[in-house]
């Protein structure tokens, strides 16, 4: 036993040398207390316990880092799920924006395919209405030139027929003396008014253009010098007896009135 107990306390100085030995560099770094030297006892060390104690050591190490790999695995699971997660959500709200765009803008084509084809449809309306209006004004006014050039043939006709009637009327009228009575009736009316020039002859004879009114007032008066016998006092003396004697007589039948006629002023016969 005393030889065990030697051996036991030989091992027991080794292993405290070696743990002075291994502190060493600690110790130096940092000052430590004095450490007094206690008085070695001889101690009895259970090899079997210490490999037991160290195997439990390392077995709950193992264990830790076995634990720790597990929580960090489950974060990063946990991390990587929550990444698809937010991948499949952002993927979501860009699909559901897409879808909304894509709704948005087939409805905008419709709205916009709508109004112009309703705008197709006025324009094309309009374009009737014009070209209905234009075609009605084209027949109302060819009614109205028809109607009108029947009117104007009409009454062509009216005028001819009158014509032809004043025409006969007034061949009638001088076939039966109407035209010579008013002539002379015409001249006997002005030979009332002529004042005889200083100048005056005997046997004067002049050709007088007269123009008149319906009424009979007298518009003008012209004595032609190449077919008149009298001097310009002569001349004009005529004139102004023709000027003086308006209105002039009615005549006895409207067929021979004449706006314009010519008169032999004779004052002598």
């Amino acid at each position: 036993m005393r030889g065990g107990a030697v051996i036991w306390s030989s091992m027991l100085h080794i292993a405290v040398l070696a743990i002075v030995i291994v502190g060493l560099p600690w110790r130096l770094e940092r000052p430590q207390p004095a450490i007094v030297a206690a008085p070695i006892q001889g101690v009895i060390i259970d090899q079997a316990a210490i490999d037991r104690e160290r195997e439990k050591r390392e077995q709950t190490a193992r264990q830790e880092r076995q634990r720790q790999q597990q929580v960090e695995r489950q974060r990063r699971e946990a991390a990587e799920q929550q990444k698809l997660a937010d991948q499949r959500e952002q993927q979501r709200v860009a699909d559901e924006k897409r879808a909304r765009e894509e709704a948005q803008r087939k409805e905008q084509e419709r709205v916009a395919a709508a109004k112009a084809e309703q705008q197709r449809r006025d324009e094309q309306a309009k374009a009737e209405r014009e070209a209905q209006a234009r075609r009605e004004k084209e027949e109302a006014d060819k009614r109205a030139r028809e109607q009108a050039e029947a009117k104007r043939r009409q009454q062509a006709e009216r005028d001819l027929q009158a014509q032809l009637a004043a025409e006969a009327e007034a061949n009638a009228a001088v076939a039966a003396g109407l035209q010579d009575q008013y002539m002379l009736m015409i001249q006997s009316h002005v030979k009332r008014f002529w004042q005889k020039p200083l100048s005056a002859r005997a046997g004067i004879e002049c050709l007088v253009t007269v123009v008149q009114l319906p009424t009979g007032d007298v518009v003008s008066a012209k004595v032609d010098a190449a077919r008149c016998n009298g001097d310009d006092a002569v001349r004009r003396s005529i004139e102004n007896a023709v000027n003086a004697s308006s209105p002039l007589p009615r005549p006895p039948s409207q067929a021979v009135f004449s706006r314009t006629f010519t008169i032999t002023f004779a004052p002598d016969k």
